[in-house]
This record gives structure tokens, C-alpha cells and sequence, in this order.
């Protein structure tokens, strides 16, 4: 008899368990999906689990074999949107300025109208439409922080960081600038010199540096060394969710080596930044 009941129960379970991702998969993506295109808004159809992931990746792959076909004649390109999202570029000639897309059971709307992003951007309401997976599947290199959340939260947390940049704030920081900006120039000149007056420069590396260097300098003051050494762990962490399928449900909850990995160097970048905060007090 008990064996009966736990086999029911068993049973049950898995039978909801079916139903509740047939609704987060299927039935969820599917209704969003037909109100937008009620608007007029279409995209392309995506898969059930993976949504436009493979398509994207198609795509990224296409356009990468006729960038290496092409001619290697050192050239200057402002069209860098369509290299770095060649779908986005190839979505909007098939489906016009403004279209959906999906990344697992994640909806994303993509909107180039200039108008209309004009319009967006002049709403003064606290809910900002940050999509849900910024503050779950992201968690672990946003945070809480201002990028991912919303509402009370992110006005609270706007109002403690406007202050830094104030102008009077922002003028002060001139310096660093002009110092870190000054150290990786005069390391290209190094660069240029020892190789006979020309030299090929990886400059997203040296720029990423940049970046890290002046924020680090301004935020941590004479921490910084500290501060550089969160963002090296912060730029592995990126690197290790890069590869992952953000929107599919429950994959970060998986005991696979790249979520444990995850877990490890977000406690330890938390734990390296408390650190500073306290030298810092």
C-alpha cells in the first residue's frame, strides 16, 4: 500500500513537473509571441528549449568565414554593429527595425527605430523592464547592482552613486585618465619601436586594461592593486558564463565543473572586494 502511494506521488510529481515546463517553455514564450506579432511585431520562429541560439550561432559562424574570405588589406570599417551581431543586422532586413528573437525561454525585443528608442529612453517610470534572467542567470558577475535591477531598488542605488559623478567629482579623475591613458601609449611606442616602426596592436586587451586600470585607480584609490586583481578574476568570470546558454531554465543550478567554477570566483571576487571595503573604512 505505501509503495502504491509513493509511487503515485512519484508519479504526480513528474506529471506536474512535465506540465510546469511545457508552460515556461512552450506556452509562455508562445503567448508573448502572439501579442507582439497582434502588434505587428514578427521574428524568427525558434526552437522549443534553445529558442535562437543555434540560429544565432549559424549566423555568427557564416559571417565569420566570409569576413576570413574577403581580402586581409588592413582597412578601416564603421560598420562594427553587424560584425559583432551579425543576427541582429540580418533579423532587422527580414523582419524591419523592430522584431523578437528568443534565448532559451527568454523573449528579447530588438528595437533600432530611432524614434522609437527616443521614446523609450524619455520614460520616467521606476520599472524599467530589466528582464529577469539579468538578476538570476547573471547574478554571479552583476549582482544586485544598478545595471540589473529595478524599481525602488535601482532608484535608491542611482541616488548613492550619482554623487561620483557630479562634475566637480568627474574632473578630479581627469588626471588618472590622462596618466593610465599615458602608460599604455607609451607601450605601444615600445611596441612600434622594437618591431622597426610597425607593429599589429590587439587593442581590445590593452583598452580592457585601460578601463580596468583607471576604475580601479578612481574607486580604490591606493587599493588599487587589489582593485586590478578583481577585475582580472572579474574578466574570468565573464569569459566562463560566456559559454554558457543563458534562458534555459535551471541549467545554473546543475553540479556541471563550469557552474562550480562560477560559484567558486564569485565568493572569492566577494570576498576580495569586502576586503578592500574594509581597508578602505
Amino acid at each position: 500500500m505505501a509503495a502504491k502511494v509513493i509511487l503515485s506521488v512519484l508519479l504526480g510529481g513528474f506529471v506536474i513537473g512535465v506540465l510546469y515546463l511545457f508552460e515556461v517553455l512552450v506556452l509562455q514564450p508562445k503567448r508573448l509571441r502572439s501579442k507582439l506579432e497582434k502588434q505587428g511585431i514578427r521574428g524568427p520562429p525558434p526552437t522549443i528549449l534553445l529558442g535562437n541560439i543555434p540560429e544565432m550561432k549559424k549566423i555568427k559562424l557564416e559571417s565569420m568565414k566570409k569576413s576570413e574570405a574577403k581580402d586581409q588589406t588592413p582597412s578601416i570599417a564603421h560598420d562594427w554593429p553587424s560584425k559583432l551581431f551579425p543576427h541582429i543586422a540580418q533579423w532587422r532586413k527580414e523582419y524591419g527595425p523592430i522584431f523578437t528573437y528568443s534565448t532559451g525561454s527568454i523573449q528579447l525585443l530588438s528595437v533600432t527605430e530611432i524614434e522609437m528608442v527616443k521614446e523609450i529612453s524619455m520614460c520616467t517610470s521606476l520599472i524599467l523592464g530589466r528582464p529577469a534572467y539579468m538578476s538570476k542567470d547573471l547574478k554571479p558577475l552583476l549582482g544586485q547592482g544598478i545595471i540589473s535591477s529595478s524599481g525602488q531598488t535601482w532608484s535608491h542605488q542611482r541616488k548613492i552613486i550619482s554623487p561620483e559623478f557630479y562634475p566637480d567629482k568627474v574632473k578630479g579623475m581627469v588626471h588618472l585618465m590622462v596618466d593610465s591613458t599615458a602608460l599604455m601609449l607609451r607601450f605601444w611606442e615600445s611596441i612600434v619601436e622594437s618591431d622597426g616602426g610597425t607593429a599589429w596592436l590587439r587593442i581590445d586587451v590593452n583598452l580592457r586594461s585601460l578601463s580596468a586600470d583607471i576604475i580601479s585607480r578612481s574607486s580604490f584609490g591606493s587599493n588599487y592593486v587589489e582593485g586590478k586583481q578583481i577585475f582580472l578574476k572579474l574578466r574570468t568570470l565573464q569569459q566562463l558564463m560566456s559559454h554558457g546558454n543563458l534562458g534555459i531554465p535551471g541549467l545554473r543550478h546543475l553540479p556541471t565543473k563550469r557552474n562550480k567554477e562560477i560559484r567558486s570566483l564569485e565568493k572569492e571576487i566577494h570576498s576580495m572586494i569586502m576586503e578592500v571595503a574594509k581597508k578602505m573604512q
